[in-house]
């Protein structure tokens, strides 16, 4: 029974501390439709903002690759690997400069998506001749 208790005490301790970690942002964060996070967006980033959306992009790529692999050739897979391959040499923070570079380098690209700035810029998935992502 005391470890019943323990247990459901540890459970409700987590989700509260979940709710709080994930609930107060979410709160305060303004209402509107999801977009790609450009450069615009990016260069009112803090330097630690940027690092937990790469830490992210780069995780979601290593997820699909990892839960993908026994499927092979999906979409998802292919991209995902293509990503996590081009970039496993390389630290969040250097992905982190070579955003800031692409987009000072082409400062009429600031609708780009930081997705592509990295394909673009960080990686050599897509050259810079490569054609532009239609919008």
């Amino acid at each position: 029974m005391a470890l019943t208790k323990k247990l459901a005490f540890l459970a409700l301790a987590l989700v509260l501390g979940l709710v709080l970690v994930t609930g107060a942002p979410a709160a305060t964060a303004p209402a509107g439709k999801a977009e790609m996070i450009n450069g615009t967006h990016w260069k009112n980033m803090s330097q630690e903002d940027k690092l937990v959306y790469i830490r992210g992009l780069t995780n979601w790529a290593d997820f699909i690759v990892e839960a993908q692999a026994q499927r092979g050739n999906t979409g998802e897979y292919c991209m995902s690997k293509v990503l996590v391959d081009a970039l496993k040499t390389k630290t969040l923070g250097q992905i982190v400069s070579d955003v800031d570079a692409y987009y000072q380098k082409n400062t009429g690209k600031m609708s780009n998506s930081v997705v592509e700035a990295i394909l673009r810029g960080a990686t050599k998935i897509c050259e810079s001749g490569a054609k532009e992502m239609k919008k």
